[in-house]
């Protein structure tokens, strides 16, 4: 009976997040096993992470993270500032129950105080068994075994890294190394308006869930992998509602050495897949009205790359470079949004943004459990528009860069 509370409680608080090389401190095993293993294992854990930094300058003084999509182009203070918080701090609580050999119902829940001012919020909330996920975790167009090891915490522009709640199905190729996935995400509904444009689209309600469907071969170094996406996606525009598809791939791998030297990458492209890459995901504008009356979806395609190289077991280095570019064209009008609050209304035009990211950093790791950082940040954005103003041509564009200097330190309990 004492077994059976514990399971309850462990499956109720400890369902599933990333799972670390260490055991967790704070862990109960039941007394009967089967195959040598506790028929039932939860522990409590915690990822505790200091975020500091230093904007030497540019536009991302407002910004807990270095964002290259919300630069504000047309802004003009370089002020530097000073920021230090540990919102990202993570609290984790999991559960395994094996039911017999090979069947194992492995749960999680993950919470940090990402919220705003730091409110707890949920990061994963699943239950999983041999070939089925329930619940929130890395969408399945991403690659959620890839992370360059940094201490800033948005990654490179055109990263895939959200968290959304899904139903997945994986099996294999009747060869281990060849894993296949497939998924029906939730859709993505958290329009806001981008900086320096408006086109004048609300939110509609989505009623069908995204499509993903991926394959992975393993390697002993490592793994490839390629993923795909499908989705029919509404609009509003003129109190009238309409659809479009959206469809993208994605390229990734990661190459690691005996010594743990390893590169990563990540390459995507698409049309209507801009809510699912990291610096403008959630900004609503997967597609947009052109001079017809119609809804297109916006092509946008991107990538990054990573080298993580350990002079010793302990003291190591990475080096990360990405970029992003989606584009509208032929867009019915577009509102400017210059400086000091000043709006121009551009008609049967372009626009066309670039985004490029750059990290460099040293880490230590004086004991094992802990890490510690330091990092230069670096990257730029830029966006080109063209069309009628005023009754006149006008074509002109923007470019703005920033920098900051990220520290902090990462302790698994």
């Amino acid at each position: 009976m004492m077994v059976r509370n514990h399971f309850l409680f462990c499956s109720l608080l400890c369902l599933p997040a990333l799972l670390l090389s260490q055991d967790r401190y704070l862990s109960l095993s039941s007394k009967d096993s089967i195959d040598g293993l506790p028929k039932l294992r939860g522990s409590v854990g915690a990822n505790l992470k200091l975020n500091g930094f230093y904007d030497v300058f540019g536009g991302l003084q407002e910004s807990e993270t270095f964002n290259v999509g919300m630069i504000d182009v047309f802004g003009t203070d370089d002020s530097s500032s000073f920021h230090m918080d540990l919102y990202q701090t993570q609290i984790k609580l999991e559960a395994t129950y094996v039911e017999k050999e090979e069947q194992k119902v492995y749960s999680l829940v993950e919470f940090d105080f990402w919220g705003g001012n730091g409110r707890m919020r949920l990061r994963k909330a699943f239950v999983e068994s041999r070939h089925w996920q329930i619940g929130q975790n890395w969408n399945n167009f991403g690659d959620e075994d890839i992370w360059p090891n940094i201490m800033e915490w948005e990654g490179p522009p055109s990263g895939i890294w959200l968290r959304t709640p899904h139903i997945k199905y994986s099996n294999n190729f009747k060869k281990d190394s060849w894993i296949y996935e497939i998924s029906l995400e939730a859709p993505i509904t958290n329009y806001i308006s981008l900086q320096e444009i408006d086109l004048d689209v609300e939110e509609a309600y989505q009623v069908t869930p995204d499509l993903t469907f991926a394959i992975k071969n393993k390697y002993d170094w490592g793994h490839i992998r390629l993923s795909s996406i499908l989705r029919n996606i509404r609009y509003k525009f003129n109190d009238q509602t309409d659809n479009f598809l959206g469809y993208g791939l994605a390229f990734s791998g990661i190459y690691a050495t005996d010594r743990k030297n390893n590169l990563q990458f990540q390459f995507v492209g698409g049309t209507g897949i801009t809510a699912y890459m990291t610096s403008i995901s959630g900004l609503g504008y997967d597609g947009y009205p052109n001079i017809d009356d119609q809804f297109v979806s916006t092509p946008a395609f991107g990538g990054w790359i990573s080298y993580e190289y350990f002079f010793t077991p302990r003291f190591h280095s990475n080096v990360v470079f990405g970029s992003t570019k989606y584009d509208f064209y032929d867009v019915k009008d577009i509102v400017l949004k210059g400086d000091e609050d000043q709006e121009e209304t551009v008609y049967q035009g372009d626009f066309n943004n670039f985004h490029f990211y750059g990290i460099i950093n040293l880490m230590y790791e004086p004991f094992p459990r802990m890490t510690i950082g330091l990092e230069l940040d670096y990257g730029a954005k830029e966006i080109n528009f063209e069309g009628i103003a005023n009754g006149d041509f006008i074509e002109d564009g923007k470019v703005r860069d920033a920098m900051r200097i990220s520290f902090g330190f990462m302790f698994y309990l």
